[in-house]
């Protein structure tokens, strides 16, 4: 049985509850109440003592098995039991992430690359900063450039051209001045 680390045990000597959230945005899944067959027992045991007085005998036996029923071995067997199945229940509506191995909800799941919605950012993160950039293009031939200050193919200057009227850097390849209008 896989261990469900963000669980809340809302179990009573009654029965058995749980809440699982998610590890990122804490949305629940809440399990069905299963009542505990173990309590329903002591409680007919209980009310047969309170009637058994009549009989001693009687009233021995039901003290033997009357009482509480929470946290015996019996109950904590049905508690241990009822929280494997809520917990199977529950990871339909969760899914683990294989690189951070946090619990989270499909609104925090990215199944097209399966990771949580976190791990899944930094992935694509990584993956922007390790592409190749591509290769620059000189805007007079239209080839690559070789990524010098001039075009391997046309000789043309790559880097930004200044104005020789009034100083103002322009972007390679520019015609006129983005100052004062003047040819470059």
């Amino acid at each position: 049985m896989q261990s469900f680390p963000n669980v809340e045990d809302k179990s009573s000597e009654q029965g058995f509850q749980f809440v699982f959230r998610c590890q990122i945005c804490g949305a629940s899944y809440e399990s069905q109440f299963v009542a505990s067959q173990v309590a329903r027992e002591k409680a007919v045991f209980n009310d047969i003592q309170r009637f058994g007085t009549m009989v001693t005998n009687e009233a021995n036996l039901v003290g033997a098995f009357g009482g509480q029923a929470l946290h015996t071995p019996e109950w904590t067997k049905e508690h241990d039991s009822a929280l494997g199945k809520a917990t199977t229940e529950a990871m339909t509506h969760f899914h683990q992430c294989p690189k951070c191995r946090k619990y989270v909800c499909d609104n925090d799941w990215r199944a097209d690359v399966s990771l949580c919605s976190v791990d899944a950012t930094a992935a694509q993160q990584a993956a922007a900063a390790k592409a190749p950039t591509p290769p620059a293009i000189c805007p007079v031939c239209g080839k690559p450039s070789g990524g010098g200050k001039f075009c391997n193919n046309c000789g043309a200057p790559l880097g930004p051209v200044k104005c020789q009227a009034c100083g103002t850097e322009n972007p390679p390849g520019a015609k006129f001045c983005s100052g004062c209008g003047a040819k470059l």
